[in-house]
């Protein structure tokens, strides 16, 4: 559409400013994300300590990084996602709002499609969450216990069905490697790519 391409180049140019508008809904976003990703940190400690007792003989003492570390990672990469996605938000509100004007819905159409658009969003990002994101910090909760609890090794182990990527197989085929070396692909743990639904195990270098 002629006026929803002149509403994304003007964009692109800065002659249109959403900031304003994305900061308002940015913050509650950001604490929403940032609070679900210590949670989900957190709950990599509680199965890295329950590997320990269970099959590496870590004394029951050990109780993992204090949960500090985990609302610190989780700030951090929290604030990191949600500018990563400005670019994205602000190209889908340009196009709705473009589309609203084009097609005169007026002021209370075009708030209730910014509403709709940003609900959308919402659910989005919980999905994002849900499969890229839950991968990512279990595997830092994990790697970071592994280092605590004094493991030395790690194997990569994907969901065993058709879906598997190659990258993941090959990571896997690698069996038990150091735990402080990349994977064959690259990465230190899962994910390997958005919706990765890989795990890093603990384990023991032979000897």
């Amino acid at each position: 559409m002629p006026l929803e391409d002149d509403v994304l180049k003007a964009l692109a140019k800065g002659e249109i400013n959403l900031d304003p508008f994305l900061a308002f809904f940015g913050e509650n976003i950001e604490a929403q994300v940032s609070g679900q990703l210590a949670e989900i940190y957190v709950s990599g400690q509680a199965e890295m300590i329950t590997w320990g007792k269970t099959q590496a003989g870590i004394p029951i003492a050990y109780e993992g990084p204090p949960v500090s570390q985990a609302v610190d990672w989780a700030a951090k990469r929290g604030a990191r996602l949600v500018t990563e996605m400005d670019t994205t938000t602000k190209d889908r509100l340009a196009r709705v709002i473009a589309d609203g004007i084009q097609n005169k819905r007026g002021i209370p159409g075009l708030s209730r499609e910014i509403r709709s658009t940003f609900a959308d969003m919402s659910k989005f990002r919980s999905q994002l969450i849900a499969r890229t994101e839950t991968a990512e910090a279990l595997s830092t909760a994990s790697l970071d216990n592994m280092k605590g609890m004094g493991i030395d090794g790690k194997e990569w182990i994907t969901a065993g069905d058709s879906d598997v990527t190659d990258e993941c197989l090959a990571n896997e085929g690698q069996g038990v490697i150091p735990r402080d070396e990349a994977f064959t692909s690259g990465v230190m743990a899962p994910p390997e790519h958005p919706n990765c639904r890989c795990t890093v195990s603990p384990a023991r270098l032979p000897t």
